[in-house]
């Protein structure tokens, strides 16, 4: 996500505009990895010796996706910002 907000904002594209079509662009491939992950997951959740792995699995594919589609991309506006204004 970074990599691509770089990558906009070297061909002159303003920050704001360079995260939400980071955004809109890498939202259905991590979207479809995270439903990948959790699909597989769910068929061991129901063995009790693979159910944590399961849990675990899912709790982090769904943390991880929250992470890199909001917080990550809002902290980089946020830090950039500061720089560009000072």
């Amino acid at each position: 996500m970074i990599d691509f907000i770089q990558i906009r904002l070297e061909d002159g594209v303003p920050l704001k505009d360079a995260v939400i079509e980071a955004g809109a662009v890498r939202t259905r491939p991590i979207l479809l990895t995270t439903g990948a992950v959790i699909i597989g997951a769910f068929v061991i959740i129901f063995d009790p010796i693979f159910q944590g792995l399961a849990l675990s699995l899912i709790g982090g594919a769904i943390a991880s996706t929250a992470l890199t589609l909001v917080i990550v991309p809002l902290i980089y506006y946020m830090a950039q910002k500061k720089n560009v204004t000072d």
